[in-house]
């Protein structure tokens, strides 16, 4: 992909350049204009904005949650920048980058296909390894005038106290390293609870494939009870690198949802788990 190729290039001498199409440091609630098509969900919360030079262009971003470590979805309007007219028909990329002095990264990203986004917000997904400062790299081609147009936004991602995010080599996979993010239960309740992780490797510093071969068990147990549960279901590969399943919480407290990673049938690692408070 063209994109990745300029980030390549930005390694190198600390530019990006993009010549074809490809798909604020604080949070603020979102606000929307008086037209009916700039109208945005009132559970998002603002990221950031910028003008895309080339394609005449606003771009907002929003997001479900302030942004932190961990899978987290990113939703953009775009706007003509002279009629604030709500754009809905192109094709656009954000590219999550990290830069460290000399050095730069960026982060397992899932980008929606269509090219009409549904509700006019273009949606992403990051899965952010770190905490600190990121650059959103977004680049939009749009089919009404067929200009093209790019900006950084300047975002701030905290680390939260319990993580949601496992980083994390496994030797019996080529030492590849393997990135885990907890995606679901947001709001935990005693009972049955959708249970939903990510799974992507680093091939490089700008490639984080989806991992689809992968098996994965859960066993949750309260450490403080010394008990776990029943009626579990185990999490398997739906699409993409998310694995989907059941988990059981019979009682209010802290719960550890071990996890045990699987590939051809062999156990390639039982280290890692998420602790989930109800």
């Amino acid at each position: 992909m063209k994109i990745f190729k300029s980030i390549i290039i930005m390694m190198a001498a600390s530019a990006l350049v993009f010549t074809s199409c490809k798909k604020e440091d604080t949070t603020t609630p979102a606000s929307s204009s008086n037209t009916p098509d700039s109208i945005i969900p009132s559970n998002l919360v603002k990221v950031g904005e910028a003008y895309l030079i080339g394609a005449a262009t606003k771009a907002v971003i929003y997001a479900d949650k302030s942004l932190s470590v961990g899978y987290q979805k990113l939703y953009t309007a775009l706007y003509d920048s002279a009629t604030n007219k709500r754009f809905t028909n192109g094709h656009f990329e954000l590219t999550p980058i990290m830069e460290m002095g000399s050095m730069m990264h960026t982060a397992p990203v899932e980008h929606a296909e269509d090219t009409m986004p549904t509700n006019q917000l273009w949606q992403t997904a990051v899965v952010f390894t770190m905490g600190g400062s990121w650059k959103l790299f977004i680049h939009f081609h749009n089919h009404s005038n067929n200009t093209e147009g790019e900006a950084d936004v300047m975002v701030s991602v905290s680390t939260p106290t319990t993580s949601v995010m496992k980083s994390f080599s496994i030797a019996a996979d080529d030492s590849a390293k393997v990135f885990v993010s907890l995606v679901k239960p947001l709001t935990p309740k005693i009972g049955l609870n959708d249970f939903e992780i990510t799974i992507h490797k680093k091939e490089s510093m700008t490639s984080f494939p989806a991992v689809e071969n992968y098996t994965v068990e859960i066993d949750p147990t309260m450490p403080a009870m010394g008990h776990g549960s029943p009626n579990n279901v185990n999490p398997t590969h739906t699409e993409h690198g998310h694995y989907s399943g059941k988990v059981n919480f019979t009682m209010t407290g802290l719960w550890r949802v071990a996890l045990i990673i699987k590939k051809n049938g062999v156990v390639i690692d039982n280290t890692q788990f998420f602790d989930i408070t109800l």
